[in-house]
């Protein structure tokens, strides 16, 4: 008995997860609004009734996929920023993790700013998620500026750093050769305001 309840257990584990998976391949491929669970359980090779075993309906997967995409974000700008030896470096490679994130998940990257298909206010861990990777940069600026101006350059790092990547994606501005040149320049425009 205690063995059939391991095999469900895990059986449900790798339902869950499978679902997820598929949904993130379909969401870059056909976009959020494309999505239907129907079509995300059979991606996953599962029934048409695995998804609602494990999620409410469609928007509390989204909000899933959401909540993963912003941990995915803030690794890799923690990765990125733990490399740089001085607080311009930092800002620089998180700016360029954030770039690069965003265009290699472009679908996800949009999910997670929109709120037509979610409701963030719905979905707490979605705004930790917010908070969590702004948290990064406003850690480097606070080492760069007064306090007093470092929740205002926090802002307008984040600002230039996805407009910039927004308009990659929805517009084809410029291509991923460019990121890490725009990255650096976004970090010398914040670097002039903190010292100014």
């Amino acid at each position: 008995m205690s063995t059939e309840k391991t095999r469900s257990a895990y059986h449900h584990g790798d339902a869950r997860n499978a679902l997820l998976k598929a949904a993130g391949a379909l969401l870059e491929h056909s976009g959020a609004a494309g999505l239907s669970l129907r079509s995300i359980a059979e991606r996953a090779g599962l029934s048409r009734q695995a998804p609602y075993n494990h999620f409410a309906d469609k928007a509390a997967l989204l909000a899933d996929l959401i909540v993963d995409g912003f941990a995915r974000l803030h690794d890799a700008m923690s990765v990125a920023e733990r490399e740089g030896t001085t607080p311009f470096e930092r800002l620089e490679l998180a700016g360029l993790a954030y770039i690069a994130f965003a265009q290699s998940s472009p679908a996800l990257f949009r999910l997670m700013f929109a709120s037509e298909l979610v409701d963030p206010a719905s979905h707490p861990q979605i705004r930790a998620g917010h908070v969590s990777a702004l948290a990064i940069v406003s850690g480097i600026l606070e080492s760069m500026a007064e306090a007093d101006d470092a929740a205002d350059l926090t802002l307008a790092a984040w600002s230039l750093v996805h407009g910039y990547a927004t308009l990659c994606i929805e517009t084809g501005l410029e291509g991923p050769d460019r990121r890490e040149a725009r990255a650096a320049l976004f970090a010398r425009v914040i670097a002039a305001a903190a010292n100014r």
